[in-house]
């Protein structure tokens, strides 16, 4: 196929529309964070601050102890970052957006304050404004902010991914200004290697130079030197790491501190992970595993109890039924144990992906039973009342309880003597039963033995003689 000879003007124009394709473009109705979704970015414990007079105009970067120079904020789809100047830095740089100078992020991502991995540069320089995210492989003098990155990983146009607004302050007696940016959340996870949680640094600053930033002619944020100036660690949401836990509460308000549960009830369990807390205008989630002995897992998702708390619950039910994994209830097995374990993707201390744990005992009942006659000896003709005790020991209520007992060799039941009692019953005052299993009484004489069927057994009271965790029944037979 031969393809038509292009004029100089319409190469140009095809030229244009191609390198027009790859730039990144802002979404229709796209919204850039609310005041409340920016987050400051901390050093040595304390917001981000920076000398309001070393440095002139835009190139200035200005703060005091209650207003940060530099705010992060992330939405999953791209990740922002605010730096406060001292003046506008609209201007008549390479398209005219803004001045021609530079404003950027260097960050440390391998955990080494003396060298800087990436740089997140807004170019205000060359005639394409960009932002632009660059490599830094080859490390120079040990604590440069000023050493050059060699490799343009990726950069798109300025346009649609900025924004200038006026600030909260007038630092220098005039009004200061915020220059926020954006870059596609993604892509930056991809060039870095970086996760959700990854701990990283930021070193601040402006610069006279499209990829770099520099002491000279505009302003380093802070100490001059990476080593004293790296930011906080911090997760790329903002949020510092902070060790998680995990334990088993009494509610969804987190309330508590549960260790035994009773088969059929609603467990309720709880995490608190500040450096989960990402939205800090939304309740975000995170994920916990439940196990029991029986061989059931099941993945719970648990809800932050508010907007910016970092304490997140959520619920499920148990029951004894057959193990289905992942079917949305806990089956469990009476006596044995249930484990919630939660992945911190952070703790404080960096380490990345530790399990945290607790465990609760699933109650069982535990019915002890104790058999007793009227008489010690006895002649052929005399009746002889037997007397079977019975109390719950163990944590959880019994139901459905069978007694049964052979009529004794040598003896003859004596009809419709079948009694029903509280704990200290006298055969007198207890409750007559029949004989027949039709009556649904709970009580029968058949094929030689006495039974009888407690509806339910509560879990052991701790006092003797009390109440629903114990009782008695009797029987009366004759000696042959």
């Amino acid at each position: 196929m031969t393809l038509p000879i292009l004029s100089r003007g319409l190469r140009l124009r095809l030229t244009l529309l191609l390198a027009g394709a790859l730039v990144f473009l802002s979404l229709p109705g796209f919204a850039w964070p609310t005041q409340s979704q920016w987050i400051p970015v901390y050093r040595q414990g304390s917001i981000l601050q920076d000398p309001n007079g070393d440095a002139n105009g835009s190139r200035n970067v200005v703060s005091d102890a209650t207003h940060a120079a530099g705010f992060i904020a992330n939405d999953g789809t791209y990740i922002y970052f605010r730096m406060r100047l001292d003046q506008s830095p609209a201007g008549q740089g390479g398209q005219g957006l803004l001045e021609p100078y530079g404003w950027g992020i260097e960050f440390d991502t391998n955990n080494n304050a003396g060298n800087y991995e990436w740089l997140l540069m807004v170019d205000g320089v060359s005639q394409n404004e960009t932002v632009a995210l660059w490599q830094n492989t080859v490390q120079g003098t040990v604590g440069d902010p000023s050493d050059r990155p060699e490799i343009l990983q990726y950069s798109m146009a300025l346009s649609g991914n900025y924004q200038i607004t006026a600030a909260d302050t007038a630092f220098n007696g005039d009004t200061d200004y915020f220059l926020d940016w954006r870059f596609p959340y993604a892509t930056f996870k991809q060039y870095t290697g970086l996760t959700d949680s990854s701990p990283l640094r930021l070193f601040e600053g402006s610069s006279s130079s499209a990829n770099n930033l520099s002491q000279s002619g505009a302003d380093l944020v802070g100490p001059a030197d990476l080593l004293t100036g790296f930011s906080d660690f911090m997760t790329p949401f903002g949020t510092r790491p902070s060790t998680g836990t995990v334990r088993f509460v009494a509610d969804l308000t987190g309330s508590g501190d549960v260790t035994q549960v009773t088969a059929g009830d609603t467990i309720y369990v709880r995490v608190d992970d500040l450096d989960q807390n990402h939205n800090p205008t939304a309740a975000d989630t995170v994920v916990v595993g439940l196990t029991s002995l029986n061989g059931d897992s099941e993945q719970l998702t648990l809800t932050e109890t508010g907007v910016n708390t970092g304490v997140f619950t959520g619920s499920m039910t148990t029951s004894t039924a057959a193990a289905v994994i992942n079917n949305g209830s806990l089956q469990v097995e009476l006596g044995t144990m249930v484990t919630a374990t939660y992945v911190d993707a952070i703790a404080a201390n960096l380490q990345q992906n530790q399990a945290r744990t607790d465990t609760l005992t699933v109650h069982r009942p535990q019915i002890q039973i104790t058999k007793s006659v009227d008489k010690a000896a006895a002649a052929p003709g005399e009746t002889l009342i037997y007397k079977v005790y019975y109390h719950n020991l163990g944590t959880a209520l019994a139901t459905a309880v069978v007694i049964s007992d052979s009529i004794p060799a040598n003896t003859t039941y004596v009809p419709n003597s079948l009694r029903v009692g509280a704990a200290g019953a006298m055969y007198a005052t207890a409750t007559p039963k029949t004989d027949s299993a039709a009556d649904g009484d709970g009580a029968q004489v058949s094929g030689g033995s006495v039974t009888f069927i407690i509806t339910s057994v509560a879990a052991d009271n701790g006092v003797p003689n009390s109440g629903p965790d114990e009782g008695i029944v009797f029987f009366k037979v004759t000696i042959n």
